[in-house]
């Protein structure tokens, strides 16, 4: 069996989503290729969970395919049914806006637009998929809380060995993680005593009136299921690929 599998630009469900992207591999022992979108790519580097995926794809192949590539071959696989599911998540909204108004420039829109033309059926996790509360929990990455520093000065973080990739810099006086460096890995944390270092804080937003007409669009497209939380994403992924769906 084999999963083709997007990620997009959201950080909202992304460290669940990825293990259990590791679930299903090791339970199912499917062959999964792992997409990028260019900001998939960057989020879920900041967010600390390339290794994971790295190993995740191991049993496939591993492609790094951006926005703008040429040539890009998978459509042909998709085209001659080679996986047996399509798996989008998380799928941003404006990931979501493509797909529901027949645009297919990224991709995760042209993998979409591919499979629903091949009869492939596609998992789509939102990321403004609303809770009961109607609002969507999403994680911060790796930030430093400047207004403890200002009185603490203590300059512990930005000590070599606190960030092994080097990503605190000192702005103004003060220590930020530049997150265009930032693995997420998450070392910087334990560096500091005054717990100005914070990592995947918990956030809730309220999604758009937009952002939702966009989903109830998507759920009326044939073979897609547009699941509501990462672990009704892992039980429809196995369903279809044992049962064939």
């Amino acid at each position: 069996m084999a999963v083709a599998w997007c990620l997009t630009g959201g950080g909202a469900y992304l460290r669940e989503v990825v293990d259990y992207m590791v679930k299903i591999k090791r339970e199912t022992n499917a062959k999964i290729t792992v997409f990028f979108t260019k900001w998939g790519y960057e989020v879920a580097r900041i967010f600390g969970v390339l290794q994971k995926i790295r190993l995740v794809a191991g049993g496939g192949y591993y492609e790094e395919i951006l926005v703008g590539d040429e040539g890009m071959y998978y459509i042909g696989r998709l085209n001659r049914r080679k996986y047996s599911v399509v798996v989008i998540a998380p799928a941003t909204s404006n990931t979501i806006a493509k797909i529901v108004h027949g645009i297919a420039d990224s991709v995760a829109s042209a993998i979409f637009s591919q499979a629903v033309k091949s009869e492939v059926p596609v998992v789509v996790l939102p990321t403004d998929m609303p809770n009961e509360k109607g609002v969507v929990v999403t994680e911060t990455p790796c930030y430093i809380d400047r207004n403890i520093c200002l009185y603490t000065k203590c300059g512990r973080c930005s000590a070599q060995e606190a960030c092994p990739v080097k990503a605190i810099k000192i702005v103004d006086g003060l220590p930020r993680i530049d997150l265009g460096v930032c693995i997420g890995c998450g070392v910087c944390v334990h560096s500091c005593i005054y717990g100005a270092v914070k990592c995947w804080e918990k956030v809730e937003l309220r999604p758009r009136e937009t952002d939702l007409r966009n989903i109830e669009l998507l759920k009326k497209i044939e073979k897609t299921y547009v699941v509501s939380s990462p672990e009704q994403l892992y039980k429809t992924v196995k369903r279809i690929v044992f049962g064939g769906d």
